[in-house]
């Protein structure tokens, strides 16, 4: 089984189609300030993760409701993933920090200017300067700017620093981790200098309670000399504070922490200028006061405090309170994670008619958050709901091509609801949107594609949507949606990962990975008029459980496919006659066999099927194999997971000849931007001698990242694809390879 160096490239590949992250932003999780004339404005963005990947942004919500992007970081040099909101000088200047990017990947300090002209003023190096930085500055009236890092210093325990109009850093304080506290959150500046901060670790250790202490409350002096005002026990009097202080004209602080009190789910304090601290009120989680206020409070001129809570209240998805000086809490406005938002982790600014203005991380039209203003009455206005992209983000799935070699295929998010959409593509690469999901009766965040009938209908699965767990839908020439069947996660099945296929009678077949009798999954038929027949409930003992993957049909009605677990723990490979009789062929060991088949099998004429596990193998890194019509398997290739690839999580294709040809998730020669991966991808041939050929290696800059899906042929020896992450919004592409 030899291997041709990736660096051999045999392919040439061209970006058909590069897909659009949130072009806005989305989920802020730092508040807002607001200018004298209404505008606000703050950061959104810097989520990382499989679903959502974007560097952030700095944006102006005007008085219209009308959003503007000032900034759009890129993750490089300029910074990446906003750690706090944004502060503003009597010039119009921005100042903020990110967690990422900079000259060395740990964050930086930047300046926005009235014309939008960003300057990197400090790139931390994660080193004795600190790292990550926790929070945002605080500015003087010399123009110094002070801040934290969450990691870094001598202990990596985060540091207080001083940022000189010069650009020249001071660490004022080194944290330790011990008494003086670790992990330090923003700090506000009094008139002598004296700097005033939480850290959500370290302090004196309670048994029981914080083995590494539960937060302190400290003072840094102008000289960097730290006093610890308030070491929290985790008990009564609060423990985790995730946010700062505010401080009245008498010198006394106030707070949150989002553990500890009575219930565990937070407190909100007061410490006086002695270091007496006064619980003011408990959230107990259990009704409608609220819970884990991850923000910190704002104080008005009679004494009153405001903030907000990520959970509790009428909907679980967080409040606005207000605490009156006696200490009885007001629920102003309860979220329900829906158009008005929801998990505010944010607090909130007040203006002089006694307007409340926030940012939700979650809810929205979009599921992206929004920005918000409460009334002096508790009316909530949505100012600002955050959108996805127009023409789709992430393709999960891969395509197919139609004759006049248009493609097809879908992506889990983008669209107005940020909910998927279905789309099509011309052989010049120009995208039309055919449908946009939103998330509701219609479905949303389709993870398989799209097959195609004769007439030009597309039909397909989404996992969300409906009755709350998918749906089966088919998408006409016109682009009208027709919802075939929401599954209800009973015995009828529920959330199809995988797409369905048709016979010549126009019955569709599929699977989901939850339901059926024994809540494992099943495999279901659904007839021309909508109605669903479940041939087969898996148990989740050895006949298999939660299949991922889609079926194959063969001419006498049979049913081929694969769950990635259960068997004896790795997954089968299944057929289900057509009188519904189901029969295990073949179980994978996780040995050198294979592990975890995620994706489906084809079949040759023989009725050999041929397929992919993204584990197991020599290398424990997946392999292609074969199942003969006896039940006897073959690992044809076993990836090592280096520059051959590996963890395949797409099946193959086979060509006249015999060759297969997939992809693998990982693997090939790691790109600069798959350092969280082990390399990011490729794609291969497989000849009929067992060796593999690296057609195409991506990199995980504009050629794509992480393809998730297998590819197609045409007539001419091109190869399409997808991948799920990389292009030049991090959203992933359509890629064509060209053989040379």
């Amino acid at each position: 089984m030899g291997v041709v160096p990736a660096q051999a490239q045999p392919a040439a590949e061209v970006v058909l189609r590069n897909f659009g992250n949130v072009p806005k932003g989305g989920n802020p999780r730092w508040g807002v300030i607001r200018d004298s004339a209404g505008n606000l404005y703050g950061t959104a963005g810097g989520a990382s993760n499989e679903s959502q990947v974007y560097k952030g942004v700095v944006y102006k919500v005007d008085t219209a409701g009308h959003e503007t992007v000032l900034y759009s970081f890129t993750g490089g040099a300029d910074g990446g993933e906003p750690s706090s909101g944004v502060i503003r000088d009597p010039a119009g200047n921005f100042y903020g920090t990110t967690s990422d990017g900079g000259a060395s990947g740990f964050g930086v300090v930047y300046k926005l200017d009235s014309a939008c002209h960003e300057t990197v003023l400090y790139s931390f190096t994660g080193g004795a300067d600190g790292g990550s930085p926790s929070g945002g500055v605080v500015r003087d009236s010399a123009g110094n700017l002070y801040g934290t890092t969450a990691g870094g210093g001598e202990g990596e325990r985060g540091v207080v620093y001083k940022l000189d109009t010069a650009g020249h850093q001071t660490v004022l304080y080194t944290f330790t981790g011990g008494a003086d506290g670790g992990y330090p959150n923003s700090v506000i500046l009094d008139s002598a200098g004296n700097l005033y901060g939480t850290t959500v670790a370290g302090g004196d250790v309670s048994p029981g309670y914080c083995s590494s202490g539960c937060g302190v409350v400290f003072m840094v002096n102008p000289a960097g000399q730290e006093t610890v005002l308030y070491s929290f026990t985790g008990a009564y009097d609060g423990g985790y504070p995730y946010a700062g202080v505010v401080r009245d004209s008498a010198g006394n602080l106030y707070g949150t922490t989002a553990g500890g009190g009575e219930g565990e789910w937070g407190v909100v304090y007061k410490l006086d200028t002695e270091g007496q601290e006064t619980v003011l009120w408990v959230f107990n989680g259990y009704d409608a006061v609220g819970a884990i206020p991850y923000a910190g409070v704002i104080l008005d001129s009679a004494g009153n405090l405001y903030g907000t809570t990520a959970g509790g209240g009428l909907y679980s998805w967080g409040v606005v309170f207000k605490l009156d000086p006696a200490g009885d809490e007001t629920v102003l406005y309860s979220f329900s994670n829906g158009s008005d938002g929801g998990g505010p982790e944010a607090g909130v600014i007040l203006d002089s008619e006694g307007n409340l203005y926030g940012t939700t991380e979650e809810g929205g039209t979009a599921t992206l958050g929004v920005v918000y203003k409460l009334d002096s009455a508790n009316q909530e206005t949505v100012l600002y709901s955050f959108q996805g992209a127009t023409g789709g983000s992430f393709p999960n799935a891969g395509v197919i091509r139609d004759l006049a070699g248009n493609l097809y295929g879908t992506t889990e998010f983008g669209g107005p609801d940020n909910a998927g959409v279905v789309y099509r593509m011309n052989a010049d690469g120009q995208e039309t949107v055919l449908y946009n999901f939103t998330g509701g009766a219609d479905g949303g965040h389709p993870e398989a594609g799209v097959i195609r009938d004769s007439a030009g209908n597309l039909y397909g699965t989404t996992t969300e949507g409906g009755s709350g767990y998918g749906v089966v839908y088919k998408l006409d020439a016109s682009g009208q949606e027709t919802v075939l069947y929401k599954f209800m996660d009973q015995l009828d099945g529920g959330r199809p990962y995988a797409g369905v296929i048709r016979d010549s009678a126009g019955n569709l077949y599929g699977t989901t990975v939850e339901g059926g009798s024994f809540l494992s999954g099943v495999v279901y038929k659904l007839n021309t008029t909508g109605q669903e027949t479940v041939l087969y409930s898996f148990t989740g003992g050895t006949d298999g459980s939660g299949p991922d993957a889609g079926l194959v049909l063969d001419s006498a009605g049979n049913l081929y496919g694969t769950t990635s677990y259960g068997g004896a723990g790795y997954g089968v490979v299944f057929k289900v006659n057509a009188a519904s009789q189901y029969s295990v062929l073949y179980t994978f060991t996780g040995g050198a066999d294979g592990a975890y088949p995620l994706a489906s099998v084809i079949r040759d004429s023989a009725g050999n099927l041929y397929g992919t596990t993204s584990g197991g193998g020599m290398a424990n890194d997946g392999v292609v194999y074969k199942v003969d019509t006896t039940g006897h398997e073959t690992a044809l290739y076993s990836f090592t997971g280096a520059a051959d690839g590996g963890y395949p999580e797409a099946g193959v294709i086979r060509d006249s000849a015999g060759n297969l040809y997939g992809t693998t998730f990982e693997g090939g020669d790691s790109g600069s931007n798959c350092y969280i991966y082990n390399g990011c991808g490729m794609v291969y041939k497989l000849n009929t001698a067992g060796d593999l050929i690296v057609l195409y290696t991506f990199t995980g800059g504009a050629d794509g990242a992480q393809p998730y899906a297998g590819v197609i042929g045409d007539s001419e020896c091109n190869l399409y694809g997808t991948t799920g992450f990389g292009g030049s919004e991090s959203a992933g592409v359509v890629f064509k390879l060209t053989p040379h």
